[in-house]
Order: structure tokens, then C-alpha cells, then sequence
């Protein structure tokens, strides 16, 4: 037992040794920083420089370490079908061979996977070190599974937060293209001014379709694509109307002036909704922020006063239904404050 000991003091002081090294470097950059930023605006860049910051060159040696697990991993006939299914959260750029470094593959996101598992998986032993415990079989699965599927998360609401872009700018490209048609362009062409206009997720998604009917795809299947991408009910509608428009005839201009009459009230509406909902919106933030503010002090001010519903089944009990009130009183709330416009 006092060998075990042993063992673990001097594994406790090599990582405080390597602690204090981390952050002594980490407060020799910031100094760099601060000094640079004071002289910097007195100093003239040069044209072609080679200085790479530390966290350029930590970037690029993480991705060439995701890079050569991605490629070990895309032998694999399963992990790389797998991986096919991060295959739309791929940024779209014109030119193939641009910055192909920098660009992720679908396999380089399971790589992200394996390591951010690994990481956390080395963060638990450091603390088990210092907390004198092994590993248990409960805490490697929580682990796993929170590495395994912290990506899927993230990316989850990457998407969220790019489909709601696209839906704020939806207006601007049906204003651009409107006017396009009203000069006499062609909806090639007007496809081609939106995606030379408009950044963004909603530009790359215009130079997508671009490609495709430069490919030689017709513009129902082309729109068609573009409303399953995005699964929205603007793009639904614009869709809809030129698969109609170009089965049956008829003039463009006015289609497109009604789609963006329509689009225009709509967002009117929705804007107006907003602001009447603002109050009862910051009201359900705040009652959502409750029990983890409450939650926060208490264990802050006595890190035991938990313990009885923790390591009793029927304290087990009590926290799976409170979690569970507390996940429907979120989707019910959700539910009722959500109104389709």
C-alpha cells in the first residue's frame, strides 16, 4: 500500500511539474501578445512573412493528426460507411483543390471522435490520480458516451444555427433574384448573381445549385435538392412554385413578386410575433436557469448535501423523476410558445 502511494505522489508531481510548464508558457505568449499589440501599431508588417502564432501551428498539427487517423480509419468498409453520414455537414468551395488541408472529410469527423474520447479519457486519470481512485466501469461508459456523441451535438447545432441563417436571408436572395428576372436574366444567371452576392450558408447553398444545373440537372430536381438540404418551408414554397411555373407556364416576374410579397409579410408577421413573445421568452430562460443556479450554490456551499440522493436508490428514484419533469415542462413550454407563421 505505501509503495502504491509512493507511486502515485510522484506521478501527482510530474503532472503538477507539467501543469506549471503549461502555464508558464501560456503566460509567456499572453506577455508576447500584450507586447506586440503595444508595438505593433508603431511597426510595419512585412510582405511575405513566415511567423506562424502557436495556435496556427497547434491547429495544423491537430488536423494532421485527425487527418492520419481518417485515413487509417477510412480502410474500414463500416467506419467509412458510417462516416458517410457527416457528409452534409461538408463545406461546399468552388475550387476542389483550395486549402484541401484545411478542409474536413466525413471520416476526419469520427477521427474527432476517437480523440476527444481519448482526451477525456486521459483528463479522468489525471484526476482519479489525484483523487487516489481507479477506473470504474460506470465512469469509462460515461466517458465513451460523452465523447461518442459530443460531435453529433455540436454539429446538431451548428446546423440549427446555419438553417436559421439561410432562413434570415431567404428574403434577400428571392429580392435579388426577382430583380434579376425583372431585367431579363435567365435563372441560371439569377442563381449565379444570388451566389455571387449573398455570403454565408445560403451563398454556398445558391453556388450548389449552380453546379448542379451546370451538371445538367433540371431546375425542379435542382430546387428539389435545395428544399431537402435546408428542410425549409420557404425553400418548400419556392420549389413548389417553379416545379407548377414550369409544367403549366406562365410569367416569372409576377410569380417571383408575389413569392417575395409573401416572404416579406411573413417575415413582418414573424418580426412583430417576436417582440409581443419577447417577455414571456426571457421569462422561460430565466425559469430554465433555476435549478442549475440553485443546484450551483448549494453544491458551492456544501459539496455533501446532494450525497443522500445520490447514493441511495431511492434518491435515484427522486432525481430520474425530477429530471423527468423537468424535460417535459421544457417540451411542453416549447410547444405551447411555438407558432408557425
Amino acid at each position: 500500500m505505501g509503495t502504491f502511494n509512493l507511486e502515485i505522489f510522484i506521478l501527482q508531481v510530474i503532472l503538477i511539474f507539467i501543469f506549471i510548464i503549461l502555464i508558464f508558457q501560456i503566460l509567456r505568449y499572453h506577455h508576447t501578445a500584450y507586447l506586440e499589440k503595444r508595438i505593433g501599431k508603431y511597426a510595419i508588417d512585412p510582405i511575405n512573412s513566415r511567423y506562424t502564432s502557436i495556435f496556427d501551428k497547434f491547429s495544423r498539427r491537430l488536423r494532421i493528426i485527425v487527418k492520419s487517423i481518417g485515413n487509417i480509419l477510412n480502410k474500414s468498409v463500416v467506419i467509412k460507411n458510417y462516416s458517410n453520414r457527416y457528409s452534409k455537414y461538408i463545406e461546399y468551395t468552388e475550387d476542389e483543390n483550395e486549402n484541401d488541408f484545411y478542409k474536413f472529410r466525413p471520416i476526419d469527423y469520427v477521427s474527432i471522435k476517437i480523440i476527444t474520447i481519448i482526451s477525456l479519457i486521459v483528463i479522468a486519470a489525471v484526476s482519479n490520480i489525484f483523487r487516489y481512485k481507479y477506473f470504474s466501469f460506470l465512469q469509462f461508459f460515461l466517458i465513451f458516451i460523452v465523447g461518442f456523441f459530443s460531435m453529433d451535438v455540436f454539429l446538431y447545432f451548428q446546423d440549427r444555427r446555419r438553417k436559421k441563417q439561410i432562413d434570415e436571408d431567404m428574403l434577400k436572395a428571392i429580392i435579388i433574384m426577382n430583380s434579376a428576372f425583372k431585367s431579363g436574366r435567365t435563372t441560371m444567371q439569377a442563381i449565379e448573381i444570388v451566389k455571387n452576392e449573398l455570403v454565408g450558408p445560403i451563398g454556398e447553398e445558391f453556388k450548389k445549385m449552380y453546379v448542379d444545373i451546370s451538371f445538367g440537372l433540371s431546375l425542379d430536381v435542382v430546387f428539389e435538392r435545395f428544399s431537402k438540404r435546408i428542410n425549409n418551408e420557404d425553400a418548400k414554397y419556392i420549389t413548389a412554385s417553379l416545379t407548377i411555373l414550369n409544367k403549366t407556364g406562365g410569367d416569372i416576374v409576377k410569380v417571383f413578386s408575389s413569392i417575395e410579397k409573401t416572404f416579406f409579410e411573413r417575415r413582418k408577421l414573424k418580426n412583430e410575433f417576436r417582440t409581443l413573445t419577447a417577455s414571456s421568452s426571457i421569462m422561460f430562460k430565466f425559469l430554465l436557469a433555476v435549478p442549475f443556479t440553485f443546484f450551483l450554490i448549494l453544491f458551492v456551499l456544501n459539496p455533501t448535501y446532494f450525497n443522500p440522493l445520490i447514493n441511495s436508490k431511492e434518491g435515484l428514484v427522486i432525481l430520474f423523476i425530477i429530471l423527468l419533469i423537468f424535460i417535459l415542462y421544457i417540451y411542453f413550454i416549447r410547444r405551447i410558445m411555438k407558432i408557425k407563421v
